[in-house]
């Protein structure tokens, strides 16, 4: 589904937000859902933060990404943050009533679902890297990940470690042994 046909679901009410500054906290973990969003352009991360104030980068959405959905499908509480990482350009997607949307987009409930899943795959298959790859190799795979399908956006060593699993001390020296050896510019 491209994102313009996300113009046509039915039973939404469209905002369409311009020039989102970087640092802008879309929603909140814990704050109840009522909208979902697609990137139209920019990049947006989703935080997880822990009772103990660490905060964990779990996903990144670009450009063509819906992301929030999930929520609305389940307890109605968002479970993470998501910030803009990129000035953006978002559309906010507010089902009027969410059973009426359910049944008025079949299409498109099935798009979202497919998304889920993927979504689900990726978070078992980093879930299982966490559990038996060493630091070094989780932060080479991180920054290989995110430099590749993000090029454009400069990662900071904090968020490298974030969606390594690690500290962010770790992946400075990581990042500082690989530039010795020349493995990394």
């Amino acid at each position: 589904m491209e994102m313009l046909k996300a113009m046509n679901f039915k039973n939404c009410q469209y905002n369409h937000l311009v020039a989102v500054e970087k640092g802008t906290q879309l929603y909140r973990q814990g704050e109840t859902a009522h909208s979902f969003y697609c990137v139209k352009n920019g990049l947006i991360g989703l935080y997880h933060t822990l009772e103990n104030g660490k905060e964990s980068l779990v996903r990144i959405y670009k450009v063509g990404d819906y992301f929030g959905f999930r929520t609305l499908f389940g307890d109605k509480k968002y479970h993470c943050t998501a910030k803009v990482l990129m000035e953006a350009e978002i559309i906010k997607i507010t089902p009027q009533h969410i059973d009426s949307f359910f049944l008025e987009n079949p299409e498109t409930i099935r798009f979202l679902f497919q998304i889920l899943s993927n979504e689900l795959r990726d978070a078992e298959d980093r879930l299982a890297k966490s559990a038996y790859l060493k630091s070094l190799d989780r932060v080479i795979d991180s920054i290989y990940f995110l430099t590749e399908n993000f090029p454009d956006y400069h990662w900071t060593h904090r968020e490298i470690a974030e969606y390594a699993g690690c500290e962010t001390e770790t992946a400075i020296r990581i990042t500082r042994d690989l530039r010795k050896k020349n493995l990394l510019s």
